[in-house]
């Protein structure tokens, strides 16, 4: 749906402060409150995809910050891990993440 699409540039840098506010309304909107009220983490491992997703998405905007210099490869793959990191939390595995699994703990002949 066009409300939950942002167009963003990594070369300009237009509209990344939108899609950050934006993103943190839903966040907020989804699990605290916009008093101001810090959602409650219990889950140390939440607590780590959540920093995990926090770090990337601060890279990105640092990347998007370059202007034209930035190198769009590594910006994607900082929404890609910040993304990621959400899905660890909400339960989505990539396919890619299932596979590395896989091979690298079920594979005869290690």
């Amino acid at each position: 749906p066009p409300e939950q699409q942002w167009r963003v540039s990594c070369s300009t840098g237009e509209g990344i402060a939108p899609f950050l506010e934006d993103l943190g309304k839903r966040v907020r909107g989804l699990y605290g409150s916009d008093a101001g009220d810090a959602p409650i983490i219990t889950r140390a491992r939440h607590r780590r995809h959540l920093e995990q997703c926090v770090l990337a998405l601060s890279s990105f905007e640092q990347l998007a910050s370059l202007g034209e210099a930035t190198p769009l490869d590594l910006a994607c793959e900082e929404l890609r891990t910040a993304s990621s990191e959400l899905g660890r939390i909400t339960g989505k595995v990539d396919v890619e993440d299932l596979l590395d699994v896989i091979f690298r703990d079920f594979c005869i002949g290690k």
